[in-house]
């Protein structure tokens, strides 16, 4: 773990202006062939996580596809809003910017 490979930066042409952040574990360090469901599972809740409190300035992607997730909100209906609570009174999420 402490010894580390430099990032490969890569300049593409392109009209607007952004960073792109792609994240590809070394799971030999881990002892590992590939990563378990509950790693997957770990990594898509903490993209989630990190869509509901970026307000929609930054487009998250999971495997290519845009989360949706643009806000707090957002974020909260989809740990609130299921079949089950649909029925139910759900709790109103006040959001002050």
């Amino acid at each position: 773990m402490l010894q580390k490979d430099q990032a490969i930066i890569e300049s593409k042409p392109q009209k607007a202006n952004f960073t792109c952040i792609t994240f590809y574990p070394d799971l030999s360090k881990f002892k590992m062939k590939v990563m378990d469901a509950d790693i997957i599972s770990l990594m898509t809740k903490r993209a989630y996580d990190l869509a509901g409190v970026t307000e929609g300035r930054v487009i998250i992607k999971l495997n290519g596809k845009n989360i949706g997730v643009k806000n707090f909100n957002q974020y909260c209906d989809l740990y609130l809003k299921n079949k089950a609570s649909l029925a139910e009174d759900l709790p109103k999420i006040v959001e002050k910017k």
